[in-house]
């Protein structure tokens, strides 16, 4: 296994919480200089909206103050809104869009550029946390999986872009199933949903994720393991877009 990240270094973004503190965990324990941003920092972490420009510029500037260099971006960050098309405005649609697509393409931008800063052919690891709405449909969903299957077209077209160009930058996307974070169990009513079996009945493995799954596919993806994978999605969800 070469899972070994010693001497990589990552920025992942949305680190406070959920699926990016997991990721900022695994990456360390696999060696690798690791620093978390947030919009509501934790203690050690960076501020940063993923929606500015101007604060993409700041959190790749620290990283590489701190660090030396970018080698592996997690855009990690985001945040979730459920109801039917008749209940959205264009502001949560907007939300939507700027958070998770903009902030991918934004963060892709600036950690391209710099690794081509770093050497070229340019190396390095982007991985654009989606989600199986993205995918398939799921109720209630429309605004969130439309931007999720949005980061999905970005990676592919990004993987591509970076080969074509003579750049070893992989780029990829994770699509996670039901992953119980504080965001997900406020968004789904909490301990009730959660903790009820029949809730995920339908799944073969007949059991949600936990950040540390998808943590594990992140850090596989940034590894050498993963030379071959680029412009690819990568579903973590116990087989839940295979159901009905």
């Amino acid at each position: 296994m070469k899972q070994d990240l010693a001497g990589k270094v990552a920025l992942v973004t949305g680190a406070a919480s959920g699926i990016g503190a997991a990721t900022a965990v695994v990456l360390l324990a696999r060696g690798a200089a690791v620093l978390g941003t947030d919009i509501r920092p934790q203690p050690g972490q960076f501020g940063h909206d993923v929606t500015d420009p101007r604060a993409w510029d700041a959190a790749i500037a620290e990283c590489v103050a701190r660090h030396g260099r970018i080698d592996i971006l997690v855009s990690n960050a985001g945040t979730a809104d459920f109801g039917t098309i008749i209940d959205m405005d264009m502001a949560r649609l907007r939300l939507q869009a700027r958070v998770h697509v903009e902030g991918a393409f934004l963060g892709s931008r600036a950690a391209i550029a710099q690794m081509r800063l770093q050497g070229r052919p340019a190396t390095g690891s982007i991985i654009l946390i989606a989600s199986i709405a993205g995918l398939k449909p799921i109720m209630q969903t429309t605004t969130y999986g439309t931007a999720k299957a949005a980061m999905i077209g970005l990676a592919a077209a990004l993987g591509q872009e970076m080969q074509a160009a003579g750049d070893a930058i992989r780029v990829n996307a994770i699509c996670p199933g039901g992953t119980r974070t504080a965001m997900t169990e406020e968004a789904f009513g909490g301990d009730e949903y959660w903790d009820r079996p029949d809730s995920f009945a339908k799944l073969p493995l007949k059991d949600y994720a936990r950040p540390d799954d998808v943590a594990q596919q992140v850090a596989f993806l940034a590894s050498p393991d993963a030379v071959a994978i680029n412009a690819a999605h990568h579903i973590v969800d116990g087989g839940w877009v295979l159901t009905a």
